[in-house]
C-alpha cells in the first residue's frame, strides 16, 4: 500500500510537467522565407496570402481575393519558441496581435492553428530557398 501511495503521489507531482515534454517544439529557422495560403471561412469570406518571415524578426502579409487582387497587408515583428508563432502588426495606428500554434514544419508546409480557431496550412513559394 505505501508503495502505491507513493507511485501514485510521484504521478500527480509530475503530470503538471507532462504536457511540457509532450510538446513538439520546431525549428523556426524553417519559417524564414516566402510561404503562400489561401483559407475560405465558414462564411464564405475567401483569403489568400503571401507571407515572408525574415530572419531579423520582421515580417510582411500581403492578402488577396480570388480574383487576385490585393486587399490589404500586414508588416509587422514576429517571434518563434519552437511551438508558438507571434506576430505583432500595427494598422492604421491599431496594434494588432496574432497567436498561431505550429502543427506541423518542415521544409515545404506549415500548418498552425490560430488561437481563435480555425487551422491554416502555407506552403513554400516556388523558388524560395
Amino acid at each position: 500500500m505505501p508503495q502505491t501511495l507513493f507511485i501514485t503521489a510521484l504521478f500527480t507531482l509530475l503530470a503538471p510537467f507532462s504536457n511540457l515534454s509532450a510538446q513538439a517544439l520546431f525549428d523556426c529557422d524553417l519559417l524564414l522565407g516566402t510561404w503562400v495560403g489561401e483559407y475560405t471561412y465558414e462564411d464564405g469570406q475567401y483569403s489568400r496570402w503571401e507571407a515572408d518571415y525574415g530572419a531579423e524578426g520582421v515580417f510582411s502579409i500581403l492578402f488577396f481575393d480570388e480574383g487576385g487582387s490585393e486587399v490589404g497587408r500586414q508588416i509587422g515583428g514576429w517571434q518563434c519558441d519552437g511551438a508558438w508563432v507571434i506576430s505583432t502588426a500595427v494598422d492604421q495606428g491599431q496594434e494588432y496581435t496574432f497567436e498561431y500554434q505550429i502543427r506541423a514544419l518542415d521544409s515545404f508546409r506549415y500548418l498552425y492553428e490560430s488561437a481563435q480557431g480555425p487551422l491554416f496550412t502555407s506552403y513554400r513559394k516556388q523558388g524560395d530557398r
